[in-house]
């Protein structure tokens, strides 16, 4: 009744998700970077950068634009226990290399989160991990203060 050969059709097309149109952020001076008064756009590298740094620099539920119509929340809650030596550093370091690689997971571009470490400081806690993008690219992130 049915064909004895059965042929299973792939899709071989290798497409990037689209993630729409992103610009470059000068995190120093806390400008978007222009060309000629048009903003530069980014490309897949400098996107998944500066999603990394979104994710470390926003506290979660501090804005409503990260907030509202979302399922998930964004940004991590490490900045609610800075400042307070209640909670051992071991938990802190877990909390916080768990809220941020399951962050940075979300991003289309990116495929794993490596080689974490971090350290409590007089000035902060300094972390670092390595992030690898799903077109082989590698990204060190060192010496990051939070």
């Amino acid at each position: 009744m049915f064909p004895n050969i059965f042929i299973e059709e792939t899709n071989t097309v290798n497409e990037t998700e689209n993630v729409g149109c992103d610009f470059v952020f000068d995190y120093e001076s806390g400008q978007h970077l222009f060309n000629n008064s048009s903003l530069v756009e980014c490309s897949e590298l400098q996107t998944a950068k500066q999603y990394i740094q979104n994710v470390l620099r926003t506290q979660v539920n501090a804005y409503k634009v990260y907030t509202e119509g979302e399922a998930d929340s964004f940004g991590i809650s490490i900045y609610d226990y800075l400042g307070t030596r209640k909670l051992p550093m071991g938990y802190l370091n877990s909390e916080l290399k768990r809220e941020v690689t399951e962050q940075l997971l979300r991003h289309p571009f990116i495929a794993s989160v490596t080689n974490w470490t971090g350290k409590r400081e007089r000035n902060g806690l300094h972390i670092y991990f390595i992030v690898t993008l799903k077109d082989g690219t590698v990204i060190e992130e060192g010496d990051l203060i939070v």
